[in-house]
């Protein structure tokens, strides 16, 4: 479509919204967490206005574009050759203090969320990123280090409001359109434009077990040439519901053999926290610390994570358990690609133990991997496009490395990381939940107006 046909968009919007027309490199304007896979639009429009987002869609149907949406900025997939709605400042957030819900616009941040709630003495599901878009979190599942405590974040969505590729405005909820929202939670993203959501608060210190509103936050460190003995003690071990586990495999800023460094969040008392992690303090760390933190300041440590720009993508992969031999291939693979240098040294591996008791006794939505404990997730950062290539490589090593010492047969894939080569069972789990999330996509979105999974 000419940009000439385009612009004729504008008049049909109202005044409060703005319609640009990209004239450069749009990884030069977009300020998103990543460039890679970043696509120069026809058009953006900066909209809070529901009925110019109607009158979008429409047109991208009729014209046979696609329309990506942004809200926090925070993903790969936020970009295409059609009209990108950016939605980053329509960041709205409605507390109601008469059911303690939350209702949040498609630009809210997670960590301005978790402020909200605390200051009424609440606390919601959240990542582990403060710069990451609520709307998307829940849309996709959503994992958290609150995830062992009140289950997935889409266990916490009570309704939204999507704007389908028709133009229609739907309100749905397990009550209203309880087909939609069953694939909306998981897999929203797919369906339209989610322009609010409303979620669950909890009750903060009877969550976090405290009386204070913080949480006891510890950082232990060790070398990774230690793979073998930490992997035995994770294979042992049974974390309880007030404990989050993440693992990061990293490169030191200033150069070196490679370590493993724990971020532990337990939610309980110090003397509780330290029995329970008294396996990991005996192998004897080279590094340990530990804090009580504030709830609303619990996500900071991972400001870093949510900088702007560069090349950045993430690679998921579901594991059953751990093994020697899988993980001990996992850290050649990094070490490998450490050794060519140039600007690989921010890629790393995440790893995220999240006990799923509690959020495998719900059924709500069409994310299908609750019986997953174990997220193993290569993270790619590099500053050049030359590196794509072997960061690419080195994301596939490792998976192919854990996937090998997994008892499960099948690769188990979180959507959101997914690397695009995935079958639809890997994303869904099986065949029905893949045809379910298929036919809902082809009854809400018959031209492929929106992104796809």
């Amino acid at each position: 479509m000419a940009v000439a046909d385009i612009t004729s968009l504008e008049s049909l919007l109202s005044p409060s919204s703005t319609l640009t027309i990209p004239t450069k490199p749009f990884t030069e304007d977009y300020n998103n967490w990543t460039n890679y896979a970043v696509i120069t639009p026809k058009a953006v429009i900066k909209t809070t206005s529901e009925p110019d987002i109607q009158t979008v869609v429409r047109f991208a149907a009729e014209h046979n574009l696609r329309v990506s949406v942004r809200g926090g900025g925070h993903s790969v997939f936020n970009s295409c050759d059609g009209i990108i709605l950016d939605l980053a400042g329509w960041d709205e957030i409605v507390y109601d203090d008469d059911d303690d819900t939350i209702r949040v616009r498609p630009g809210v941040l997670g960590g301005k969320v978790m402020e909200v709630a605390g200051e009424r003495g609440r606390c919601v599901l959240s990542g582990t990123c403060n710069t990451v878009g609520v709307t998307s979190l829940y849309l996709s599942g959503g994992l958290g280090p609150l995830t062992p405590k009140l289950g997935m974040a889409i266990d916490s969505l009570l309704s939204a409001r999507l704007i389908t590729a028709s133009g229609e405005l739907l309100t749905v909820s397990p009550e209203s359109n309880p087909e939609v929202f069953h694939v909306l939670a998981g897999a929203g993203q797919t369906l339209g434009v989610v322009t609010e959501m409303q979620i669950k608060t909890h009750p903060l210190n009877e969550t976090l077990n405290t009386a204070d509103e913080t949480v006891f936050f510890a950082s232990i460190t060790f070398p990774a040439s230690r793979v073998a003995e930490i992997t035995d003690l994770l294979s042992s071990t049974k974390w309880d519901e007030n404990t989050a586990v993440y693992l990061m495999l990293l490169s030191p800023p200033e150069g070196g053999a490679p370590l493993f460094v724990f971020s532990i969040s337990y939610y309980g008392s110090d003397e509780d926290a330290k029995r329970i992690l008294k396996g990991l303090y005996d192998l004897k760390p080279i590094a340990e610390t530990a804090k009580r933190v504030p709830y609303v300041r619990m996500n900071d440590g991972g400001e870093g994570f949510g900088e702007r720009g560069e090349f950045k993508r993430m690679m998921g992969v579901g594991l059953k358990r751990m093994s020697v031999e899988g993980m001990k291939g996992m850290v050649e693979a990094y070490e490998n690609l450490l050794a060519v240098g140039g600007d690989l040294g921010k890629c790393g591996v995440l790893f995220e133990l999240l006990g799923m008791d509690v959020a495998r006794k719900s059924s709500i939505g069409v994310y299908a991997h609750r019986d997953i404990d174990i997220w193993c997730i290569p993270l790619l950062w590099y500053s050049h496009p030359e590196s794509h290539a072997i960061a690419e490589k080195f994301g596939r090593d490792v998976r192919k490395a854990l996937k090998g010492g997994d008892v499960s047969e099948d690769m188990v894939v979180y959507p959101a990381f997914r690397a695009g080569d995935e079958t639809p069972e890997e994303l869904w789990g099986s065949k029905e939940t893949a045809e379910k999330v298929a036919g809902m996509k082809a009854k809400l979105d018959t031209k492929g107006v929106f992104l796809k999974f």
